[in-house]
């Protein structure tokens, strides 16, 4: 038995020897009693304290595991969605996957019946269907995107050189008629005159000329769905138009009869061709054209230009000589230096193959715009508005003016 500490050993041992701190050391055995009372007491705190934070750890790991489970589930329930599409697959809404032809080979009553039948191997037939192709609605026609970048660059139809307006005078006009004055008599008695008798009289005299202004038009109907799906139309719209109206001025300008709504043009006003060398058999087109300027020098109104038909043109351009060289500046030569007769040449459709004009343009016409080329759209003409149509309206005023018809000859290239 200790007599140290009777207790060592027994109850009081377990208390002091706990794991919690340092040992304690009793001061004082009388009061072993209120000091084993304390120590529990220190314990009790202490073991609560620890237990509480267990608690709170395992509050933290069941939290984490219920979300764990959470997300598990939603991975459960997609994957079942999953299974029950691909369950549904080839009886629902969706398009069922196109067998291959080993599956078609495999699938099929011959093969199982082959399969089955030692007998039968090499007998089976399967007929495994295949199909072409093609563009058709039923094939590939579908998957094949049409190519609409082209709709943006139409193929237009060609078009006429168009000259003459660049040729003559250019004038402006305020009115529905232009008049002007041609002088028809010129002073002529002229003469030396002895001291103290009379001096001779001349006479002047002009004649009034009008020159009407007419109007050139045209117009065409469009759909407004059109016009709205392609906006870029409209610029295509009206270039032709004004084209269009550009032609027939030029058609006018050269051919027009002056009845009517027509123009007076310079053929029909022109002199016509009288050489004032002598014709000769053996005379070529160059030849002709050289006497038509010089019958236009001899009326006193030096030419300054030539028309011809394009075709005409060309050839004059490939004429040779005896050695084979091109009278011209040549197929490299540059187009500014192609002039004939030191005239420039305004090459034209227009102009009727094998004709000429040879002329003091600038001096001898002059055009009067009243109104330039204008395009005006409407949807309010006629039944437009309910038929969902525009009219589109191309027009000019002008009046034209051949103040000098011996400033122009005209004639054919070769003699008749």
């Amino acid at each position: 038995m200790n007599r140290r500490n009777p207790l060592a050993g027994g109850f009081a041992g377990f208390l002091f020897n706990v794991p919690f701190g340092p040992r304690p050391v009793l001061d004082n055995p009388e009061n072993l009693g209120s000091q084993v009372l304390e120590r529990l007491q220190a314990n009790h705190t202490e073991t609560k304290g620890l237990l509480g934070k267990a608690d709170e750890r395992l509050g933290k790991a069941e939290t984490a595991l219920d979300e764990i489970k959470g997300k598990v589930g939603d991975a459960d329930a997609r994957l079942l969605d999953m299974e029950q599409k691909m369950a549904r697959r080839g009886g629902g809404g969706e398009p069922a996957p196109a067998k291959t032809w080993g599956q078609t080979l495999i699938e099929s009553n011959e093969f199982k019946a082959l399969a089955g039948s030692p007998e039968q191997r090499g007998r089976a037939r399967v007929n495994v269907e295949t199909k072409n192709i093609t563009s058709g609605p039923a094939s590939g026609g579908p998957l094949i995107a049409p190519d609409t970048s082209q709709l943006r660059n139409p193929v237009m139809m060609p078009r006429k050189r168009l000259t003459i307006r660049d040729l003559v005078a250019p004038g402006q006009t305020v009115g529905n008629m232009v008049y002007w004055s041609r002088q028809t008599v010129r002073p002529s008695a002229a003469a030396g005159v002895a001291e103290g008798t009379r001096k001779p009289q001349s006479e002047l005299a002009w004649e009034p000329v009008q020159s009407p202004v007419v109007t050139i038009a045209h117009y065409i109907k469009a759909a407004r769905q059109t016009l709205d799906d392609a906006p870029a139309l409209m610029s295509i719209i009206d270039s032709e138009m004004r084209y269009g109206l550009a032609d027939k001025e030029d058609s006018q300008l050269l051919f027009g009869d002056g009845t009517g709504q027509n123009l007076l043009g310079l053929m029909g006003q022109a002199t016509p061709f009288a050489s004032p060398f002598g014709t000769d058999a053996s005379d070529t087109p160059i030849d002709r054209l050289l006497q038509a300027i010089a019958q236009s020098e001899a009326a006193l109104l030096p030419a300054t230009g030539i028309v011809l038909n394009v075709v005409d043109w060309l050839q004059l351009i490939g004429f040779k000589d005896s050695n084979g060289r091109y009278l011209s500046a040549g197929p490299f030569g540059p187009g500014n230096q192609r002039l004939l007769w030191d005239l420039p040449i305004a090459a034209t459709t227009q102009m009727p193959q094998g004709q000429f004009l040879v002329g003091a343009f600038l001096d001898g016409a002059q055009i009067f715009d009243r109104m330039l080329a204008t395009v005006l759209v409407a949807s309010e003409n006629e039944d437009d508005f309910v038929r969902n149509l525009i009219t589109v309206l191309c027009e000019e005023r002008l009046a034209f003016a051949v103040k000098r018809p011996a400033a122009f000859v005209k004639g054919t290239l070769t003699a008749a």
